[in-house]
C-alpha cells in the first residue's frame, strides 16, 4: 500500500507540474495545432484581403510608396463603396504627402490606421508607441494596435484585443471591422500601473493555409482593373503579403513551417470574432483537474485489477483523454491540454510495474531462500533468461511441490479411518475427508462451522474439545453413537496457530466390546469359577463313591478350568487395566517369584537358583504385574524341566538403543521347543509344548506386560531346555524416579 502511495503522489506531482507549468506546452501545441488544421474551414467572402504583394512591387517600385499611392488607392475604396477598412500599414514619420493622404482618409471615413506598441520604451518609459502622424490620426476613423503575441515555438496563436497601460487602451486594428456585425468583447478595467499589458486574448482559429481568404493585388485596386461590385460593403484589409517585407509569421494552420503574411493573420482574427470567437481555454484550476482524472482511474486500477487489465486500461484512458480534448475543441470551441494527462498515465503505469516487479522480484527471491533454508530442493533443469525469469522457475518449483504437498494431505485426509475435519482459527471448516461428509451430511455445506457440527452430534460445549491437554470424554449422540472428538492445532511456519484438526472416532462397536469383555470377565472370574471350586471342594470332602482314577480325573479338569479362567482374566486386566507405577528392584522381584513357587518347586526337586549379586536393578513398574510375570517364567520352566533339576534365574544391565536396560534371563534344563511352537509361543493359547499343558496364555500374559512396560521378552534356544530373556528399562538414578 506504501509503495502504492508513492506511485500515486509522484505521477499526480509530475501531472500538477505539466499542468500548471509551461513545460508540456510543445507537445501542448502539437495537438492544438493539428486540430486547428482539422477545424479549419471556408474563408468568409466578406473579408477582402488587398495585397502589397511582389507584382505590386514590381509595378509602383520600391517599398516604401509614396503616400500619394496609398491616398488614391483609398479613393478607389471609396468609389466602390467599400465597408470598413483595416490599413495595415505604419505611417508613422511626417511626410510632404500627408496632407493629400489626410484628405483621402476624410472622405473615405471608414479606414482604421494600426499603432504598434513596444514595452519597455526609451528612457525608462513604460512604452514606446509608434502612431502615424497626427494629421493622419485625425483624419483617420481611428487608429488600433497590430501588437502580435508569439507563443514559445514562434507561432502566432492568440492575439490580443486590447493593450493597455494605465488608463491607456488600445483596442486592436480589425475591431472596427468586427463591430458592424458583432459585438466586440468590452475592453477591461484600467490598470492603475504604468505597465503595459495584453487584455481579452482571443485565440485566433486559421481558416486553412496562407492565401485562404480572397486576396486583390494593390496594383490592380489602384489601376482600378477591379469590378466595382467586388469591393462594396466588404469587410477590407490592406497589408503586405510579400515575402520581402518580412511580415511574415508562423501558425498553426501552416503546413511545413510555411509563414503566413501578418495581414492574414488579422483576417482570421477578423473572421474569429465574426464567427463568436474562438476556442475558449480552460482555467489552471480546471486543466489540474481534468487531467489528474484520468490519472486517479488508472491508481484505482492498480488495487482491482490484474497487470495486463491494468495496461488496457492505461492504454483505453490514453485514448479517451485524447478522444476528450480533441471533442471539446472540434464540438465545444473549448480547449483542454492533454499533455499532462497523458504524460501522467504514460509514467505512471512503467513506474507502477517497475516497482510491483521489483516487490515481486524481492518477494520471489526470500520465498525461495526460505525454501532452501527449510531443506526444500528446488533444483531443476538449468535455463536461461534473466534473474526474474529464474526466479520465476525456482518459485515454480516450489509451486509445484506445494501442490505435490497439498495434494498428499488431501489424500491422507481422504484415507483417514476416523471423520476428521479441518477448520480455520475462525472455526470455519476448510477441508473434510468423506467419512466427515457421511457423519455431518448436508451440515458440510458452505459456511458450516464446528459449532454447527458439534450441535448436530447434541454437544453444544464445543471448545472444551479443542484443548489437546484436556480429555472432555465422549459424545453420546441423539441416534446414541458414541463419539470420541479430539483436537491438534495447526500452525505455520513460524509457529502461529492457524486453525485445528478435529476427529471424530466412532466408539459404538469399541465400547459395545468393552462391555461385552467384562461381561466375559465377570463370567470368568466368578461364575465360571465357583462351580469348579465347588467341584474340587466335593471330591476333598467324605468319598463321593468314585474310584481314585476318576476323581484324580475329575480334579485335573477342575483345575484346569480355574487355570484357564485365572489366565484369561489376567491376561485381560493386563492389556486393558491402568497401572500403578513404582520403583522396583527386579532382582526382589525375581526372588519373590521364586519364594511363591518354592513348594511346587520343592515337590519337584527343583532348584530355583536366583541372582545373589548385591547390585541393584531398578525398574519403574507396577509391582503385581512385575511380580506375577516373573511368576509365569519360573512356572514355565518348572512345569516343563525334568525333576530335581535346576532352574537358573540372571540378571545383569545393558544398553540398548542407547538407553541402559536390565536383562533378566530364565534359564530351564527342559525339553525345548519346536520351530512351530517357538512361532506361537507368544500368542494366547500358543502352548510351548506339546502335552498342552496349561492355558497357553501364561506367556502371552508376559508378553503383554513386558511391551507394556516399554520393555521385551524373547525366547532363545538352548541345547537342552529353552532360555526366556526379559529386558526392561533401567532406572539409573532412583531419586529422580516417581515413585506411586
Amino acid at each position: 500500500m506504501i509503495e502504492w502511495a508513492v506511485v500515486a503522489a509522484s505521477s499526480a506531482l509530475l501531472v500538477a507540474w505539466l499542468a500548471l507549468s509551461p513545460v508540456a506546452d510543445g507537445a501542448d501545441h502539437l495537438a492544438y495545432d493539428a486540430l486547428m488544421r482539422a477545424q479549419a474551414g471556408p474563408a468568409d467572402d466578406a473579408i477582402v484581403i488587398i495585397a502589397i504583394d511582389d507584382r505590386s512591387l514590381e509595378a509602383l517600385g520600391q517599398w516604401p510608396w509614396p503616400r500619394d499611392l496609398h491616398a488614391r488607392l483609398i479613393d478607389r475604396l471609396t468609389q466602390a463603396s467599400a465597408g470598413p477598412v483595416a490599413y495595415d500599414v505604419l505611417f508613422t514619420e511626417p511626410s510632404a504627402q500627408d496632407d493629400g493622404l489626410a484628405g483621402a482618409l476624410s472622405r473615405n471615413g471608414k479606414v482604421s490606421l494600426p499603432v504598434v506598441v513596444d514595452a519597455p520604451g526609451l528612457n525608462g518609459a513604460a512604452f514606446r508607441e509608434d502612431a502615424p502622424a497626427p494629421v493622419l490620426a485625425e483624419a483617420a476613423a481611428g487608429t488600433g494596435h497590430v501588437n502580435l503575441t508569439v507563443d514559445n515555438d514562434g507561432a502566432v496563436r492568440r492575439l490580443p484585443l486590447y493593450l493597455q497601460s494605465g488608463d491607456r487602451t488600445w483596442p486592436h486594428l480589425i475591431l472596427p471591422l468586427a463591430a458592424t456585425r458583432r459585438a466586440v468583447p468590452v475592453p477591461p478595467a484600467p490598470r492603475t500601473d504604468d505597465t503595459l499589458y495584453a487584455g481579452s486574448s482571443e485565440a485566433v482559429v486559421y481558416r486553412g493555409p496562407p492565401g485562404a481568404f480572397r486576396t486583390l493585388s494593390f496594383i490592380d485596386v489602384l489601376n482600378g482593373e477591379t469590378p466595382a461590385g467586388f469591393l462594396k460593403d466588404r469587410l477590407t484589409l490592406v497589408g503586405a503579403t510579400a515575402p520581402g517585407l518580412g511580415d511574415r509569421y508562423a501558425t498553426p494552420a501552416t503546413p511545413h513551417g510555411e509563414l503566413r503574411p501578418g495581414v492574414e493573420v488579422q483576417a482570421a482574427l477578423l473572421q474569429t470574432l465574426l464567427d463568436g470567437g474562438g476556442p475558449r481555454s480552460l482555467s489552471p484550476g480546471w486543466v489540474l483537474a481534468l487531467s489528474l482524472l484520468p490519472l486517479s482511474l488508472l491508481i484505482a486500477g492498480f488495487l482491482v485489477l490484474r497487470p495486463a487489465a491494468n495496461m488496457a486500461l492505461g492504454a483505453g484512458l490514453i485514448a479517451l483523454t485524447l478522444f476528450a480534448s480533441a471533442f471539446a475543441f472540434l464540438a465545444g470551441d473549448l480547449w483542454f491540454p492533454p499533455s499532462a494527462a497523458v504524460a501522467g498515465l504514460v509514467l505512471a503505469y512503467p513506474l507502477w510495474s517497475w516497482r510491483r516487479l521489483a516487490a515481486a522480484s524481492a518477494y520471489m527471491q526470500s520465498e525461495v531462500e526460505a525454501f532452501e533454508r527449510d531443506g526444500v530442493g528446488l533444483t531443476g533443469p538449468a535455463r536461461g533468461g534473466d534473474v526474474v525469469a529464474r526466479q520465476v522457475d525456482a518459485l515454480r518449483a516450489a509451486v509445484r511441490q506445494v501442490r505435490d504437498l497439498e495434494r498428499f494431505i488431501s489424500d491422507a485426509l481422504r484415507s483417514l479411518p476416523d471423520a476428521t475435519v479441518v477448520a480455520d482459527p475462525h472455526a470455519r471448516i476448510i477441508l473434510s475427508n468423506d467419512r466427515a461428509e457421511a457423519l455431518f451430511g448436508g451440515r458440510l455445506q458452505t459456511d458450516a462451522d464446528l459449532p454447527l457440527l458439534f450441535q448436530s452430534l447434541g454437544e453444544p460445549a464445543w471448545r472444551r474439545f479443542l484443548d489437546p491437554d484436556g480429555d472432555p470424554g465422549e459424545i453420546t449422540t441423539p441416534d446414541g453413537r458414541i463419539l470420541k472428538a479430539a483436537a491438534s492445532v495447526l500452525t505455520d511456519a513460524e509457529g502461529e496457530p492457524v486453525g485445528h484438526i478435529v476427529r471424530f472416532a466412532d466408539m459404538t462397536r469399541f465400547r459395545a466390546a468393552e462391555r461385552q469383555r467384562t461381561e466375559a470377565l465377570q463370567l470368568l472370574s466368578h461364575d465360571m469359577r465357583a462351580p469348579q471350586v465347588s467341584i474340587l471342594t466335593l471330591l476333598d470332602g467324605p468319598a463321593p463313591g468314585l474310584d481314585p482314577a476318576t476323581e484324580r480325573r475329575i480334579a485335573d479338569y477342575a483345575r484346569q478350568t480355574l487355570d484357564l479362567a485365572e489366565g484369561y482374566v489376567q491376561l485381560a486386566r493386563a492389556e486393558s487395566q491402568p497401572y500403578r507405577s513404582e520403583l522396583l528392584d527386579l532382582g526382589q522381584v525375581a526372588m519373590d517369584a521364586a519364594d511363591i513357587l518354592w513348594p511346587q518347586a520343592s515337590k519337584k526337586g527343583v532348584r530355583i537358583l536366583t541372582p545373589d549379586s548385591e547390585d541393584e536393578y531398578l525398574v519403574q513398574g507396577d509391582p503385581a504385574l512385575l511380580r506375577r510375570l516373573t511368576t509365569n517364567l519360573l512356572d514355565n520352566a518348572l512345569k516343563y524341566g525334568p525333576k530335581d533339576g535346576a532352574i537358573r534365574v540372571s540378571l545383569s544391565g545393558a544398553e540398548e538403543n542407547g538407553r541402559p536396560v536390565c536383562v533378566l534371563s530364565v534359564i530351564d534344563q527342559g525339553p525345548g521347543l519346536s520351530e512351530d511352537a517357538a512361532r506361537r509361543l507368544f500368542q494366547a493359547f500358543g502352548h510351548g509344548g506339546a502335552d498342552h499343558r496349561g492355558a497357553g496364555l501364561g506367556l502371552a500374559f508376559v508378553r503383554t506386560v513386558a511391551e507394556r512396560h516399554g520393555g521385551t521378552i524373547r525366547h532363545q534356544a538352548g541345547s537342552p531346555g529353552a532360555t526366556f530373556i526379559l529386558t526392561l528399562p533401567r532406572v539409573m538414578d532412583a531419586e529422580d524416579s516417581p515413585v506411586s
